[in-house]
């Protein structure tokens, strides 16, 4: 409202300012009015034109006329293509195929309605004012986007946004979520609403509200346990903003699901009120032993950081003495640890004890009794803070890897042999991105298989560490590291490429010594040859560490590709350089799904980027191959012009909660013929998905349908089209679930997907 009211004062002020000139004609301040009158609430407009069906869309044949005030609308980018608004009496959506309409209608803005031969619907269960589209997977009409200049012609500005008319609706998760039937979807369905008392499950201080890759569905939850999904775009303004800590209130539009399912959609991050503005708890900002002390048995958790100085004695249930503690290393047990503020420290009143769960990574990789070095060394726990053994503890922590870590590693391996045949990065490895979106990948080149980082169609800064696991330097007979490097550097200036000895598997918080092995130099074009770094002797570091390979720029004209390959540790030494390589060349008017997941099929489903930038959600990656063993599928077969690499398809699922698309990034190329493979693997139906030709204004250039109610497995099916498109585009493929099922169905297989230039 201060900024509304700003507004006007300045109007005001400009009008009186030029009117105290006589030399000059001031043009009168026009206030926008409707010219029709309301003659009916949105409430009753709901209930008069509602339909069961969860798509649907029909005609308004009576003179009906509505009005309301912009709740929200795609300011902030987390609402796509929606306005909303609302009366005293209820919200509605209005679907609208154009983006940044925030400018003219602006929250707060009262809008008038002549609904008479205009069009309301569903589209997937969402009750909106749209325009008709057909559906042919379920062979109904829906309520699709309707044009700028179609919402233009029959919604009008009344006077001037009036931000104070926008109040949510207060009321309880348990009053939505689980009831979708019609007395609840009418009142609530586009309807501002304020949820009081609820927390973010995944905050953590650390986690955003989205990633950067997919739209994220977070989870609220209230004090009585209940919980609703709240839907964060990855093109809001404030995706990467950690979710708030602490309780609070949030204010965000109901929206329902093609599964009858609620789900929130915020506007902007001040829609979150009154939540904790300190991060002290969370992994970078921990408490102190003696902070977590004051909170014992008051219900808080959070993370705790502190120093290992012993562990409980033998046949100690309860313990009520120092004595009860063995304060050295190694202790007789592997069960507990004690930790305390100092490293020094030997009185239990201040001190935390954790018990270690049994076949955990906590007991294994920190317990005292077979890990001395971890005694009076820094360690980092969550957890909840309370009693535990008669003493100041910490409960409720599970012993895995995200809820601890440790300052020295432990345990370790005493050789290491890896080549990255395996097709993808090793998953006793480290991936880490400490700034930027891009991570290590496993490409190949004439049948080799290597890891390597590019800063190509990423968002600079990026430090982005491919780590080993621990070696254990001491027990090693022969402390000789080797390694190859190859690089692609052409016209690079930023990009740097190191190798450093760590001494915990976290960078941002280990000890770092940088070694000097040879690297590959850049040459004036494509890739250099295969380096062998040389004999690196480790005799220096006694004990456990971890090697990191960090691939670093700024911002860059043409980001270096590095690639590295056969790291060995107490093994004899490197293997013949690769000459000439082109890793990964694939022609520009050519999806690279190949470089999804490291180019390594996965059976599961979940989300996906390629190297240039596609993005899979809600897919999995399967394989052509000699046999049919999923995800290896024998009808998926060869890359166009290759006799041994193979395609990677992308499944799109049909999981009506769960729906599976493929969305490229920007072309710039134009367009004059889209064509792709297509089939199924699995004993699935139907297929119906939806190809989309967009424009970057987020435009549909061209669109088209395709079904099958009854297609053979293992047949390849060719898609083909005259798409006629200029300049930027992008692509995007989505399943049309044509079975209607909340479950893994109808699943597509998109493989070789190429355009003409043109």
């Amino acid at each position: 409202m201060k900024r509304i009211n700003q507004f006007v004062w300045l109007m005001l002020m400009a009008v009186l300012a030029v009117g105290c000139n006589d030399d000059f004609d001031v043009p009168p301040l026009v206030m926008p009015q409707a010219t029709h009158t309301p003659n009916m609430t949105i409430a009753d407009f709901k209930a008069q034109y509602w339909n069961d069906a969860r798509n649907f869309c029909d005609t308004v044949k009576e003179d009906v006329v509505i009005h309301g005030y912009v709740s929200a609308n795609d300011e902030t980018g987390n609402i796509y293509k929606y306005l909303f608004i609302q009366d005293e009496t209820g919200g509605i959506g209005l679907s609208v195929d154009a983006s940044s309409t925030y400018t003219t209608y602006r929250v707060g803005q009262e809008v008038v309605i002549n609904m008479k031969d205009r069009w309301i619907g569903k589209y997937n269960g969402q009750y909106l004012i749209g325009q008709p589209e057909w559906y042919a997977a379920q062979s109904v009409w829906e309520a699709g986007r309707m044009p700028l200049e179609t919402l233009k012609e029959f919604v009008e500005l009344n006077g001037l946004p009036k931000y104070e008319q926008v109040l949510p609706v207060v009321t309880r998760i348990a009053d939505v979520v689980g009831h979708s039937d019609r007395e609840t979807q009418l009142k609530y369905q586009g309807q501002l609403v304020k949820f009081q008392n609820v927390k973010w499950d995944a905050a953590d201080g650390v986690t955003p509200f989205a990633t950067a890759d997919a739209t994220t569905n977070r989870t609220l939850t209230d004090g009585e346990g209940h919980s609703i999904t709240v839907a964060n775009s990855n093109y809001a303004d404030f995706r990467a903003e950690p979710l708030p800590l602490g309780t609070g209130d949030v204010v965000g539009v109901l929206q329902m699901t093609g599964s009858d399912q609620w789900k929130l959609v915020i506007r902007y991050l001040a829609d979150c009120i009154g939540f904790e503005n300190s991060t002290k708890g969370t992994i970078n900002d921990p408490y102190t032993v003696a902070e977590a002390i004051e909170r014992v048995n008051t219900g808080r958790s959070g993370w705790m950081t502190g120093y290992v100085v012993g562990a409980v004695a033998p046949e100690v249930t309860e313990v009520t003495s120092n004595s009860d503690i063995e304060w050295k290393a190694p202790t007789t047990l592997a069960n507990t640890l004690v930790v305390a503020d100092n490293a020094d420290v030997t009185d239990f009143t201040q001190c935390v004890m954790i018990e270690l769960p049994q076949g955990s990574k906590l007991r294994e990789q920190a317990n005292l009794h077979d890990n001395v070095e971890v005694y009076k060394t820094q360690i980092w726990l969550q957890g909840e803070f309370a009693t535990v053994m008669g003493m100041n503890g910490i409960k409720g922590n599970t012993g895995s890897t995200g809820e601890f870590r440790l300052s020295v590693a432990t345990g370790g391996l005493t050789t290491l042999n890896e080549n990255f045949e395996g097709k993808a990065i090793p998953s006793d490895w480290g991936n880490k991105q400490i700034q930027g979106d891009k991570a290590w990948y496993t490409p190949s080149f004439d049948n080799n298989y290597y890891a390597a980082m590019t800063g190509y169609r990423g968002n600079a800064p990026f430090e982005s560490w491919l780590i080993t696991p621990a070696l254990d330097i001491k027990k090693a007979e022969n402390k000789i590291l080797t390694f190859r490097t190859q690089v692609n550097g052409y016209g690079s200036t930023t990009t740097k490429f190191e190798v450093y000895v760590l001494s915990t598997d976290d960078p941002t918080v280990a000890t770092r010594v940088k070694l000097n092995p040879v690297l590959a130099t850049p040459v004036a074009s494509g890739y250099s040859s295969w380096a062998e770094s040389g004999n690196i002797d480790l005799s220096a570091f006694d004990g456990t560490y971890y090697i990191g390979f960090v691939y670093s720029a700024t911002a860059d004209a043409n980001y270096a590709t590095w690639c590295l390959d056969d790291v060995k540790f107490n093994v004899a030494g490197g293997s013949d350089p690769n000459p000439n390589p082109e890793p990964g060349d694939l022609p520009d008017n050519r999806a690279d799904f190949e470089t999804m997941n490291g180019g390594s099929p996965k059976s599961s489903y979940g989300s996906f980027t390629s190297t240039l930038g596609w993005t899979a959600t809600n897919c999995n990656l399967l394989i052509g191959g000699t046999d049919d063993n999923n995800p290896t599928f024998k009808f998926i077969g060869l890359m166009p012009g290759s006799t041994t690499n193979y395609a990677m398809a992308v499944t799109i699922n049909g999981h009506t909660e769960k729906v599976g698309t493929i969305v490229s990034p920007v072309i710039s190329t134009g367009m004059t013929k889209l064509r792709f493979d297509y089939g199924i693997a699995y004993t699935d139906t139907k297929i119906a998905f939806r190809v989309e030709v967009n424009k970057p204004d987020g435009s549909t250039a061209w669109t088209k349908d395709v079904t099958l109610d009854n297609p053979e497995k293992f047949k390849v099916y060719n898609f083909e089209e005259s798409v006629d498109v200029t300049g930027e585009f992008t692509i995007k493929i989505t399943n049309l679930c044509p079975s209607q099922t909340a479950g893994n169905k109808d699943r597509v297989s998109i493989w070789n997907l190429n355009w003409d230039k043109k």
